[in-house]
């Protein structure tokens, strides 16, 4: 059953607790999963922003494991990450 399929099965039927749940897990499982298409999005660009030197500083930092959690680097760039 799709996700569509499955939302709308839950609208139809009575919204009990267990329903409304979730309804509210679906919710929070889109919203995820928008902010990390975005997230996707923005490491398909990354070419066109970041030079091979970069890129290769970048990969080496994380084959060493010297790299920031992404929330982390959104927080200290003062970014909300609802923003994005």
């Amino acid at each position: 059953m799709t996700l569509a399929k499955k939302i709308e099965k839950i609208l139809k039927d009575e919204l009990r607790p267990e329903n409304i749940k979730t309804v509210i897990d679906l919710a929070e499982f889109l919203k995820f999963k928008e902010t990390q298409d975005k997230w996707d999005e923005i490491n398909e660009l990354e070419h066109e922003y970041i030079t091979e030197e970069e890129r290769l500083q970048l990969e080496e930092s994380k084959l060493k494991g010297e790299f920031i959690d992404q929330d982390d680097l959104l927080k200290e760039l003062g970014i909300n990450k609802n923003e994005i």
